[in-house]
């Protein structure tokens, strides 16, 4: 091959990819805002809100009584013996172990609830950053909290655009 075609060949080679770059657009989306800020989002947050919130005033009761027991035995500790002392800091335990036995099963079921509400927002958001993406001619769309991002352009974001569109979508 004559020098000439070669270098142009090459040099074809190298531009090509950048030229091709440098028409991808690039934008991202902050999940987590999508989640808070949408009303499928809040509506699904009211949702747990309302079945976990008087199961956790029964706990923040418990918990505070734990708090006020142990509270009470700094404060009179000096002036208990060696025995009371020993009984009054087995009840605490026995206090914080029951409310531990108690606790777990509905931190469980919350997650579990949590993750199933997570499913029915996934699908819709995710429709929506299509939409969104495909409308402002996006190549790609990443996500805010991706490990490795170290910077990113705030003109870039289209987080809001991606709750619009949820909202329209999910009325």
């Amino acid at each position: 091959m004559p020098r000439p075609i070669l270098f142009l060949a090459l040099s074809l080679f190298m531009v090509l990819p950048t030229l091709a770059a440098n028409n991808t657009s690039v934008g991202y989306v902050d999940m987590q805002k999508v989640l808070e800020q949408s009303k499928l989002g809040q509506r699904l947050q009211e949702q747990l809100r309302k079945e976990f919130e008087p199961k956790a005033r029964q706990f923040a009761e418990d918990e505070k009584q734990i708090q006020t027991m142990q509270q009470s035995l700094e404060r009179d500790k000096a002036l208990m013996s060696k025995d009371q002392l020993a009984k009054k800091e087995k009840e605490i335990q026995a206090r914080i172990e029951d409310y531990q036995k108690k606790t777990l099963p509905i931190q469980q079921e919350l997650m579990k609830v949590q993750q199933e509400k997570g499913r029915e927002i996934i699908v819709p958001a995710r429709e929506a950053v299509n939409a969104v993406a495909k409308r402002k001619k996006l190549g790609m769309v990443v996500e805010r909290s991706m490990a490795g991002m170290l910077y990113l352009d705030d003109s870039l974001e289209i987080s809001a655009e991606v709750i619009t569109e949820l909202d329209t979508r999910t009325k």
